[in-house]
């Protein structure tokens, strides 16, 4: 026994002396730091800050990819058929139905669903597989519209980081939710539509136009973003009787088969969706609504649901406030009769000032407070953080609004991106339009990142008076210094006219680079 404790006690002192030497050899004569640079490569102490900057910023993109794939195939979608996902699921998946909710669900994530399921037959390895591609892919979407918006490269890569960490926009694809396939298609929008301000082509115009129509069929709330965008782009540029001739054409070739479909199931012509449940939910100001629907062969529907924003304190555990809706509000539809018996529901919840401010009031609570469901599950730890990641979202935005406002004048071709923004802001919260959910805000979240750094760009090409000075000295100086040691004054000055005549011309409009 003795024997055993001298040798442990030995051991002990070696590996005690081993540690001293080794802290004493990364210690170096001049300490840990100079002993850090002596081991860095001579040529990479010479590198630009600019180039560590972006060795940080694809670490940060590479973190993202894995955190992406990880949540994936750790939380399969095929995990979570109920509710909301299993709705969804079904609705892709049995193409040929013609019931009620399935008119009254957008088109396109059905067809999204309906071509997943059929390239993977439901096996939950290739459903993996095909959602982290399309979660990988939509920070990378994003980021080629930030190379249109923002002046440099930099910022771009940046807000490409800053969305592959969000945790709102990792949880969500592990649900069979609209906003997995919302959030690429609204940055493929953004980009078509920054693309078209600056090519201001036919060509540009119209696949702004399609993929508008895509989002809008997918989410409503990209209808009223994607009239605000066109608009402003229509009204500035060129061939403006050809783009809105040849618009209206592929409108038409996509709406008018989704109307003929609406009118044909349920005697409405609504391409988007039947928007009059949602609506009937919001203003009769209960927390539940069942809906019953009659055929005239016979054929009927029952459905119940309540929001689940109805069943949470958003601002716990500040407050205990949580909504004043209760009851149910009941509708018998018959479906031949089309718009009539929702006319009468709506009839019975006339929108007066008092019920539009109570509403809105709550909706806006709902809206930047409510936690994003159903990917709020708090023993995951990602959705855990995106559960109280929740309170940034208030104040970023009043930030930014005291920001834009600031430096409006220096945003100059950026405009329409604050106007996009406060579109969403008035229509998703002011307007009656849902019973807002937490889940809602996705959009505006990844809106939100990239005005902040636009802003942060605008304000920091203000340059103090002093500073200028300084600088214009600089200049000076070293225009004297050219007036020495240049030989030929005429030359240079010829050779930079043709360096400027080479360099692309920004339309007035364009973003300052």
């Amino acid at each position: 026994m003795r024997g055993g404790f001298l040798s442990s006690s030995t051991t002990a002192v070696k590996l005690q002396q081993w540690w001293q030497c080794t802290v004493e050899d990364l210690r170096g004569p001049h300490g840990f730091r100079q002993s850090l640079r002596d081991w860095i490569p001579a040529g990479a102490l010479h590198m630009d800050r600019c180039w560590w900057i972006y060795l940080g910023l694809y670490l940060l993109i590479a973190v993202g990819i894995w955190l992406r794939v990880d949540q994936v195939f750790s939380y399969n979608p095929m995990e979570h058929i109920w509710s909301d996902p299993q709705r969804h699921w079904e609705q892709g998946t049995e193409t040929l139905r013609r019931d009620p909710m399935s008119l009254t669900d957008p088109v396109m994530y059905q067809i999204y669903i309906g071509v997943l399921a059929k390239l993977t037959l439901g096996e939950p390895i290739l459903v993996a597989l095909y959602t982290a591609l399309l979660a990988c892919l939509t920070p990378w979407i994003w980021y080629r519209f930030a190379l249109e918006l923002l002046p440099g490269r930099l910022q771009a890569t940046a807000v490409w980081a800053l969305l592959s960490l969000l945790p709102s926009w990792i949880t969500i694809y592990s649900y069979f939710m609209q906003e997995t396939l919302l959030l690429p298609l609204l940055g493929a929008s953004l980009y078509a539509s920054w693309r078209c301000r600056r090519k201001q082509t036919l060509a540009s115009f119209l696949l702004m136009v399609g993929l508008w129509a895509l989002a809008g069929l997918t989410r409503g709330i990209a209808i009223p973003l994607a009239a605000v965008v066109t608009t402003w782009l229509w009204l500035l540029q060129p061939q403006k009787l050809a783009k809105a001739g040849y618009s209206l054409a592929l409108l038409v070739l996509l709406m008018g088969p989704l109307a003929y479909r609406s009118h044909a199931a349920m005697n409405l012509i609504s391409p988007h969706g039947i928007g009059q449940l949602v609506s009937l939910y919001l203003r009769s100001g209960n927390r539940e609504i069942q809906v019953q629907y009659l055929r005239g062969d016979g054929a009927r529907w029952s459905y119940w649901f309540g929001s689940p924003s109805t069943g949470e304190k958003p601002l716990a555990p500040l407050s205990e406030w949580t909504t004043a809706r209760e009851g149910v509000v009941r509708a018998q539809i018959h479906i031949d009769n089309g718009a009539e018996d929702w006319d009468k529901a709506l009839a019975r919840y006339p929108l007066t000032l008092q019920r539009y401010l109570s509403l809105t009031g709550e909706n806006l609570v709902y809206l930047f407070f409510g936690s994003s469901w159903p990917d709020n599950n708090r023993e995951r730890l990602l959705e855990q953080v995106n559960h109280h990641s929740r309170w940034v979202w208030a104040p970023l935005t009043l930030l930014l609004l005291i920001g834009t406002l600031l430096c409006w004048r220096r945003l100059r071709g950026a405009r329409l991106f604050a106007v996009v923004l406060g579109t969403w802001v008035l229509v998703q919260g002011i307007l009656p339009i849902a019973v807002n959910e937490g889940r809602y805000r996705k959009p505006a979240e990844g809106l939100l990142l990239v005005q902040a750094l636009l802003v942060a760009s605008a304000l920091r090409r203000r340059v103090p008076a002093g500073r200028r000075g300084a600088r214009e000295s600089l200049a000076d100086y070293n225009v004297v210094n050219a007036d020495v040691t240049t030989t030929d004054s005429a030359a240079v000055a010829q050779s930079l006219s043709e360096v400027e005549a080479e360099k692309p011309s920004r339309e007035p409009h364009d973003a300052p680079a």
